[in-house]
């Protein structure tokens, strides 16, 4: 399965230089393979078996002119192959590419020549059962592993897991090369390999592991200086400073993914804070000219008494005012605490909800004069909180009948994929220039919009904000008669059976 991180052009140097890699030692194998049976039949001669060259020039070309070439047709392959990205990445595969197989390829090269010496009658054999079975596979898997730690995610720079991997992949190589040459050596001066044998055993394993250790111990702590970057900077961020950010390093992996969404996280925290001090603004303002007007009206009562014609006015119309003041405060602490208070969900039916609703309403005082009528069929369940659904269709129906001239219509529908929820009015209508304005706090339109008992702007965006959180819209749409239409939208499942008449 292909890492989502990485780009698709960088996926394809990978795969493409290890079968080009794998290829080039099929193709040695076989054309040994070729030139053995070409040589014609072996002797059934002992003494000829021993020194019948059959496949000797090719294997010195192989060895000498051959590495360059699979070195270059790999390095060429892996250019190609990572065509529509930096041509610096493209370079850096390439160049690894060649390397390892140019090496892969010597020291096959090599281990070709000494079976040559020994074993002269089935060396094609030997090299084309081993080139099949273990030395192709395994070149065409190094191949790629080299070019994908190479290429890494496409970055200007090797990733962190590739420089740990190639850290760790080095040192194990080298040390373990270096044993094997020790032991090679060994055995040819015809040496005690026991003592030496315990003596790696005891020490060496030991001094390898310690020096692998320390070397990976290097490179994580060189790797991981961008996350403690990352980390002071977000120690010095308070919320006086939340313009700054994190330093994102030069590279293409985690690390470099992690200080982006750090920085992403901060954008919305920013912006949130944002929000937060211009709510806070707005409710003040919105709390504060209400505040006045009633203090003013009682102290101008009780400096002036003589001039107060009728107290039970007085405090009727302060009374009035109080009762806004807690709408408004109710509003501002729902906005406030209904994205953290846990979801209750319970099965709600929106049109028995909206016949009593709109029942209720047939007998307030601001829609006395309205005909206030609702259209609900069919039962519509809607898994939810019923107090804020509630709180919902109330806010919607209070702005219909603030600005319907004779007649408010709700309507609950039911389909196989959503329920819908629609409140309309024959007022002034919302001009389409207006009605994404019309959804953010403390908006209100002109006087065409607004009566003396207005409410403060937040009916909308409450209803919004509820319709959301049910999983639903909340829109402005057109039809054809004068007035607004809005228009909620919630996810349908299974509904009960239709009602009977």
């Amino acid at each position: 399965m292909r890492d989502p991180g990485r780009p698709v052009w960088a996926t394809r140097p990978v795969w493409a230089s290890g079968l080009a890699a794998a290829l080039v030692v099929g193709c040695a194998v076989a054309w040994l393979q070729y030139a053995d049976r070409a040589a014609g039949l072996r002797s059934t001669w002992p003494a000829v078996h021993l020194n019948d060259d059959r496949v000797g020039p090719q294997i010195e070309w192989i060895t000498t002119w051959g590495t360059w070439a699979g070195a270059l047709y790999v390095a060429a392959v892996c250019l190609l192959a990572g065509k529509g990205g930096p041509w610096w990445v493209r370079l850096r595969g390439a160049t690894a590419a060649a390397a390892v197989t140019a090496t892969l390829y010597a020291t096959y090269g090599s281990w070709l020549l000494k079976e040559n010496e020994e074993s002269k009658i089935d060396v094609a054999e030997k090299a084309f059962r081993w080139g099949i079975a273990c030395i192709g596979p395994s070149a065409g898997l190094i191949t790629a592993g080299a070019v994908a730690v190479a290429v890494g995610r496409g970055g200007a720079r090797i990733s962190f897991r590739g420089r740990v991997a190639l850290t760790a992949g080095a040192v194990t190589g080298a040390l373990f090369l270096a044993g094997v040459r020790t032991f090679q050596s060994l055995e040819e001066a015809h040496q005690s390999l026991d003592k030496v044998y315990w003596i790696a055993l005891t020490t060496g394993v030991p001094l390898a592991a310690l020096l692998t250790g320390f070397l990976v111990h290097r490179m994580v702590a060189r790797a991981l200086e961008p996350v403690e970057a990352i980390r002071r900077e977000l120690a010095d961020i308070t919320s006086r400073s939340l313009h700054r950010r994190v330093p994102v390093p030069p590279t293409a992996d985690v690390i470099a993914d992690l200080a982006r969404t750090t920085n992403a996280t901060l954008d919305r925290v920013e912006e949130a804070a944002t929000r937060q001090r211009e709510f806070t603004a707005d409710a003040a303002h919105e709390l504060r000219s209400p505040l006045a007007a009633l203090r003013a009206q009682l102290e101008s009562a009780l400096r002036h008494p003589e001039a107060v014609e009728d107290w039970r006015e007085v405090v009727t119309e302060a009374a009035a005012d109080v009762v806004r003041l807690q709408r408004l405060a109710d509003d501002l602490l729902l906005l406030a605490s209904h994205g953290s208070v846990p979801p209750v969900r319970e099965p709600v039916d929106l049109s028995a909800l909206a016949e009593d609703l709109v029942r209720e309403h047939q007998h307030l005082p601001e829609a006395a004069e309205l005909r206030v009528r609702c259209e609900a069929p069919d039962p519509a369940v809607l898994p939810g909180n019923p107090t804020h659904l509630d709180r919902l269709l109330r806010n919607l129906l209070a702005n219909a009948c603030r600005h319907a001239r004779s007649e408010v219509t709700v309507s609950v529908r039911t389909s196989a994929t959503e329920l819908t929820l629609a409140v309309r009015d024959d007022g002034p209508g919302i001009p389409p220039a207006d009605r994404a304005r019309v959804f953010a706090r403390f908006t209100r339109l002109d006087a065409s919009r607004t009566r003396a008992n207005g409410g403060a702007g937040l009916g909308l965006p409450i209803a919004r904000d509820l319709a959301a959180a049910h999983g639903g819209t909340l829109t402005i749409e057109d039809r054809p008669a004068p007035g607004a239409s809005l228009v909620a939208r919630f996810p349908s499942g299974d509904q009960p059976a239709r009602r009977s008449p």
